[in-house]
This record gives C-alpha cells, structure tokens and sequence, in this order.
C-alpha cells in the first residue's frame, strides 16, 4: 500500500459569504509529483495557505506524514517546504547569506543540506550577489533552495514558473524529478498554465470553483505517448533548423519566421535536452509549447466554453 504524505479530507473555508472551497478531498504519496490546475480565483492558493497553516480551513482536516496539522501543527510542518507568493528574503544580503540566516531559524539543518540548496537554486556565481539586484525568476530560484533546507518529505509550489525563461523551467522540471525520483520527495504544484506542468506529473487535480472537478493519473503510457509536434519560437530559425537536422531521430517538420516546428519521440528525447542543445548553441529560445495538449484541451472542456478569467 502507498504511503501517503499529504490527506485532505472534507476541507471547506468561507472569506465572507463567499464559499471559496468546499468538501476538498483527495491524497498525494511518497515520490509523487501532483500538479494543481484551476483558472485564477478557482481556490487554488487558498487550499495551499491551508496545507501550509498560512490559514484555517472551517471544516475539514489536513494530515502531513500521518501528524493532523490543526493538533500536530509543528511536527506536520517540519516536513513541508513550500514557495508560497513572495518568498522571505533580505535584498541587503546575498542568497547564500539569505540561506544561512535561515538556516539558522530552522532546526537540524546541515552544511550539507545548505549546499545541497545552493546546488538545486541554479544561481551559479550569483548566489553570492545581493538579493536586490535578482530578477524574478532568480528569487523564484532562491525560494525554491531555502524551501529544500532540511530534511522534507513534501515540496509546494505556487505558479513556480513565474518569471522563468525556458532554460529556468527546464532546470526546475529537472529539480522536481530528482527530487521525487532519487529522495522521494512528494511535490504539489499548483498553476492555471497545465501545459508547463504536464510533463512532468504523474497525477493532475483539477479545481474549479472551490470544488475539486476531476482527478487524472498519468500512467507511462500516457506520460511517453509516441510522437509530440512541438513549436519552438526563436529569432534564429535557419540556425536552429541545424541543429536540429544533426539531432538523430528528431523530424524538423517546418522553419518559419519566428521558429521552427519539430516532431519528437518522447520515448527516445525529451524536449528540454534538445531545447539545451539550442541554447548551448547560443540560440536564444521566447518560447515553446505542443501544438496539442491533449489534457489541455480536456480542461478547457471542463470549464466550459466561458472559461476567461
């Protein structure tokens, strides 16, 4: 039988009137990377402010590792580690400095498990610059590191991709599946964009108006289904086309003015080697995504045909 690291049972919370969650049920095991996918305002934050004691639910029941967090609050948090909004951390000091100060708040937290989050921030040489002179998608890097300080068994992640470039979301997809792989670390990412997150889930929740709609379990199958037709957007595709055409078993379908479409088999790569192969070429990568997002679609779907924000 799985170990479960996070239960949610019969969670509902009211702000006012407005019932913004109600009856939340579902489970998240050891090693599993669970995505949490609703459009803005469908509850998403609120449910994660409640798993990480930012908030109280009215009713219902959050348990971590087996310790209920209302009776248990400090034994179920110490194996949470979460990026959350806007990450604490002082612009004064440096990330490395940032780390060691919380280091210092945290209990049982090693040297080791502090470089360990160095490595996993991908900030490079800039761990050791000023926090104030970090972009975005920087912090986004640093709050990830103090969030793996310690010895956790459960990783969330709000709109994690914020302010990232494509190499960022590769280095973050990369992080997420060591994490669960290698330390079995269960991870719960929530976001309203599902093509960044799909592939690299192996269950998806979706949320809409405070109700839990739909819960997807990607099996194998699903998760290396043959052929993907990807658009990579770049101002260099004649340059990229290259590249790719030397790339074994990769089709380059189409070169267009602002990229070029290629077909893959995810069996034999993964998008975001090949999107580093570019990028170690020195072709600066906009963007990418499928041309069919399968669970996309089926999302759209479920919200119905009214689904702006």
């Amino acid at each position: 039988m799985a170990e479960k690291v996070l239960e949610l049972k019969n969670i509902s919370k009211k702000r006012g009137k407005k019932q913004v969650l109600t009856d939340v049920n579902f489970s998240i095991n050891k090693g599993e990377i669970c995505g949490f996918v609703g459009r803005n305002g469908a509850g998403k934050t609120t449910l994660i402010k409640i798993i990480t004691s930012m908030l109280f639910p009215d009713e219902g029941e959050v348990i971590i590792c087996g310790k209920n967090l209302k009776t248990e609050r400090e034994e179920a948090l110490k194996n949470v580690g979460s990026v959350v909004e806007t990450p604490v951390m002082y612009g004064y000091m440096t990330g490395r400095q940032n780390l060691n100060y919380i280091s210092s708040v945290l209990k049982d937290v090693t040297k080791d498990q502090i470089e360990g989050a160095v490595k996993s921030s991908n900030l490079g040489e800039k761990i050791d610059e000023k926090v104030k002179k970090y972009s975005l998608g920087m912090k986004q890097r640093l709050g990830l590191a103090e969030a793996l300080m310690g010895n956790i068994s459960l990783l969330i992640l709000d709109e994690p991709t914020n302010g990232l470039d494509p190499m960022g979301v590769f280095e973050l997809k990369n992080t997420i599946n060591t994490l669960a792989k290698e330390k079995g670390v269960s991870v719960f990412i929530s976001s309203h964009i599902l093509s960044e997150i799909e592939n690299i889930c192996t269950k998806i929740v979706f949320i809409d108006d405070g109700k839990i709609i739909n819960i997807q379990e990607i099996g194998d199958k699903e998760k290396s289904s043959s052929e993907k037709n990807m658009f990579i957007k770049t101002n260099f595709p004649e340059k990229s086309s290259e590249i790719i055409q030397n790339i074994p078993d990769v089709k380059l379908l189409k070169v267009e003015n602002n990229g070029i479409s290629i077909l893959i088999n995810t069996e034999l790569h993964d998008i975001f080697d090949i999107l580093k192969n570019l990028h170690e070429a020195g072709i600066k990568i906009e963007g990418f995504f499928e041309v069919k997002q399968n669970l996309e679609d089926k999302f759209i779907k479920m919200m119905g045909e009214d689904s702006d924000e």
